[in-house]
């Protein structure tokens, strides 16, 4: 129990804030909240996985315990750099408390502002948010994609090696690129390392609790640049009308409401469901931004489009034909070619990403 509870808290909430706690200054001071704050960490946190399991997945096929020490060392570092950095800033600044106070007084400031009926609209908007995760904890669905994804997992996790058994005969094979260069299935199988949770019961129970709420953090930032920080009415109406689509988004097999909340779990539903929402609340900052201060959000953005590579092997392919379909659009508007090329360097990543698997398949 105790190494569960270290475990879940060390990598889904000290790592991802210290570490969000580095791009702080690219938000700016005035909007970066703790959600611009935890969204910034867990996305940086999956693209340093994916670079590190990458090549100890060609290098070491049983390097399972190499790629959890290195992860967690590098996670680790990461935590404590946003950490220092915070704290010398508060030491030229003032008491390292002034900045979580500062949140608390303005998150009590907003509540003490709501009107009876908004505060019911939350309620009930968190209501449903919670329904959906006590529907996905209770009624974990199987699907057959699970039988390779989830396996590869388990495998990794009790054998140490890394994508070198078939997971439908145990049996021996060769590296398969297509689907072994997306490691979001190692991540399940180093957070169970790290929790000492079986990997299916990460997949199928521990993930949904992280993940939905993540995305609807997602929808919650997006939500505020839409109506402008308007907590009284529009906003909550905003987040339940995006739950009752969820909930009720169950019209075929191939919907992002089905991917959402039953195959949680698995890559393709984080890259549709998480990794496009926080392209789109990164390039709506970014075109915001007709000064330098922007480069930090660009470094973001790379990062984004390393987490989206995680998920699965189109994510770098789709992650930056949106990137580019945004940016010329963008670019032509407000007659900004600069403004393009900025955003197609930021999906080298992409690029380089999408040649190894051509090189290698």
């Amino acid at each position: 129990m105790i190494q569960k509870a270290l475990g879940f808290g060390f990598l889904f909430v000290i790592a991802p804030l210290c570490t969000g706690l580095l791009w702080r200054g690219a938000w700016g001071e005035r909007k970066c909240g703790a959600a611009r704050l935890y969204l910034s960490g867990i996305l940086t946190q999956f693209a340093v996985f994916q670079l590190i399991a990458v090549p100890v997945m060609i290098c070491l096929p049983h390097g399972m315990d190499e790629l959890v020490l290195l992860a967690s060392g590098a996670l680790a570092l990461l935590s404590a750099a946003g950490a220092v950095l915070y704290l010398l800033r508060a030491g030229r600044d003032g008491s390292a408390w002034a900045v979580p106070r500062a949140y608390v007084r303005e998150c009590r400031e907003r509540l003490a502002g709501l009107s009876r009926e908004a505060r019911i609209y939350w309620l009930f908007a968190a209501a449903l948010i919670g329904f959906q995760l006590y529907m996905s904890y209770t009624r974990a669905m199987f699907d057959g994609d699970d039988s390779y994804y989830v396996v590869q997992s388990v495998l990794a996790d009790q054998t140490g090696v890394l994508n070198r058994i078939r997971p439908y005969t145990g049996l021996s094979t060769g590296l398969d690129v297509r689907h072994a260069f997306a490691s979001l299935p190692l991540w399940e199988a180093y957070v169970a390392r790290m929790t000492g949770i079986h990997a299916a019961i990460v997949a199928h129970t521990l993930l949904p609790l992280v993940l939905i709420p993540l995305t609807y953090l997602c929808y919650y930032l997006i939500g505020t640049k839409l109506f402008e920080g308007d907590l009284t009415g529009k906003l909550p109406f905003f987040m339940i009308l995006v739950s009752v689509l969820q909930i009720w988004g169950n019209t075929s097999i191939y919907t992002n409401a089905t991917f959402f909340l039953m195959r949680t779990r698995q890559g393709k539903s984080v890259m549709a469901n998480l990794v496009l929402l926080a392209l789109l609340l990164l390039l709506w900052e970014i075109l915001e931004r007709r000064d330098q201060k922007k480069w930090g959000l660009l470094c973001l953005l790379v990062i984004t489009n390393i987490a989206a590579a995680m998920m699965t092997s189109m994510g770098a392919f789709l992650a930056a034909m949106f990137i580019g379909i945004a940016g010329l659009a963008a670019a032509v508007r407000l007659k900004r070619l600069s403004l393009l090329v900025q955003l197609g360097v930021c999906c080298i990543p992409n690029v380089v990403y999408l040649g190894l698997l051509l090189v290698m398949g």
